[in-house]
């Protein structure tokens, strides 16, 4: 006789109680209620042709077009340059007449791109995550919040997670985690939304521990992983023989997922592991299915471009990633590189949902780094910590030559000023150690891997 099944139909009872009562209300107090009635939408619209997907992105894409242009110097000034109005768009590919967007651009130009409809101190100010090396500062409206909020449960219900369903986070992004907290958002955090983030990146010895006790106590069902940080927690959970929870499924996100990674995630936790791509500037752009045939792109919210050299690539070659962001209409971002690379694929998914598909996305490469003691940290644990919570930098990496030397480029736009100097040495000490030693060289550029990609820490210690 066991107690099993009746446990699990309660938590899915409690759940589905949550879901209907205490999460509109939460929504409610945090001006969200509208991700609800946007996410009903998403369920439906997925299963639309990919016609009709279509027809709803131009719709979308010519609104953000004409109000870009009516509303913000940067769009006004880039068209009337150009010899262009709104009404030169009449198809995806006049997209390319205009410019690349790029970081440094919406650095340098902050002011232009806001909109004239809506006042700043309305809109949430947001960064990119600094894991390629340089972060962006950018805004948004709370509507453009709610739709990308809908978007990431549409996502987590492909892998069987709904809305209040027990979810933990593997992270090593300081920024999510809130140092401190109040002991009642612990409580709405735990119990009511019951999401847990738990800070990965590090992966000493007193923080994995935690990690596992504190898992076994919360018992989630899904997990959200950076996979290197979920990489590092499981290996050191095999080599002392640790319990976990019995989890239904993994969503690995942050940095690509490697194929020794899923398949160790997948035999350690005898579940599905589910891939997605996105990032901090434009929200959730692809995820897979529970088919694993590619990743869904999520054409009701952008509008993804794959170009080498400006021109389409072939389905099933690399291209750069150009994301337009279809809900922010208060800080337009067209064409914006991401600084990643992915690859268009041509067929449907077997799901029957039209959405288009891209396979892998590549880029974001980054080693680990280690200390002294030979002991490793999370390369992006130092790059969200130098570029995402100090003064603004251009962009930056970071090589390790031994375990106490070390080399950090910067990129002389803007030029890095004492502060952003210092700033970076009491970080980099602070996070590796006291005793290494630091060059740092203010460069034109940083130089590109063979790839075409940036590597952000490069660790040159043979392992």
């Amino acid at each position: 006789f066991t107690l099993f099944p009746y446990t699990t139909l309660f938590r899915s009872i409690y759940s589905q109680l949550l879901r209907k009562t205490v999460l509109p209300y939460l929504l409610a107090r945090e001006n969200q209620s509208s991700a609800l009635t946007y996410f009903s939408f998403l369920k439906q619209s997925q299963f639309w042709s990919t016609e009709q997907l279509r027809t709803y992105q131009w719709e979308r894409l010519k609104k953000l077009l004409k109000e870009s242009y009516e509303n913000t110097l940067y769009y006004r000034t880039a068209m009337d340059e150009h010899g262009l109005t709104p009404e030169s768009f009449t198809s995806f590919d006049d997209l390319k007449k205009l410019p690349i967007l790029t970081r440094d651009i919406t650095f340098d130009k902050q002011e232009q791109f806001f909109s004239k409809k809506y006042s700043k101190s309305s809109l949430q100010e947001f960064t990119s995550g600094g894991t390629t090396g340089q972060h962006a500062i950018l805004f948004r409206t709370q509507e453009s919040f709610n739709q990308k909020l809908a978007m990431a449960w549409r996502h987590e219900t492909w892998m069987g997670r709904f809305p209040t369903d027990k979810m933990a986070l593997i992270w090593p992004a300081a920024m999510d985690i809130t140092e401190n907290e109040p002991l009642k958002t612990k409580i709405k955090n735990r119990y009511m939304h019951r999401i847990m983030i738990y800070k990965a990146g590090g992966l000493d010895l007193a923080s994995l521990n935690f990690i596992n006790q504190d898992l076994l106590k919360f018992n989630p069902k899904f997990l959200k992983v950076f996979p290197s940080a979920l990489f590092g927690y499981t290996e050191f959970c095999i080599e002392n023989n640790l319990k976990h929870p019995k989890y239904k499924a993994i969503l690995s996100t942050g940095e690509p997922l490697s194929e020794n990674q899923k398949k160790l995630f997948e035999q350690t936790y005898n579940c599905p592991v589910f891939d997605m791509y996105g990032s901090r500037e434009v929200g959730n752009t692809a995820s897979e299915c529970s088919e694993h045939e590619g990743m869904h792109i999520t054409m009701e919210t952008s509008y993804v471009e794959f170009v080498k050299e400006n021109k389409d690539v072939e389905f099933g070659s690399e291209g750069e990633m150009l994301i337009t962001d279809l809900t922010n209409f208060a800080f337009p971002l067209i064409r914006y590189a991401i600084n990643d690379y992915g690859i268009p694929m041509k067929t449907n998914c077997s799901c029957g949902r039209g959405l288009v598909r891209m396979d892998k996305a590549l880029g974001r490469l980054s080693d680990n780094i280690y200390k002294p003691d030979g002991s490793k940290i999370l390369g992006h644990v130092l790059g969200i910590a130098i570029t995402f919570e100090g003064p603004p930098i251009g962009q930056t990496q970071v090589i390790q030559k031994t375990y106490t030397d070390f080399i950090v480029k910067i990129t002389n736009k803007p030029k890095p000023t004492k502060e952003i100097i210092d700033f970076i040495e009491k970080e980099m000490k602070h996070l590796i150690g006291e005793s290494i030693n630091i060059v740092i060289e203010i460069v034109d550029e940083i130089p590109k891997e063979k790839s075409g990609k940036t590597r952000f820490i490069k660790c040159e210690i043979e392992k």
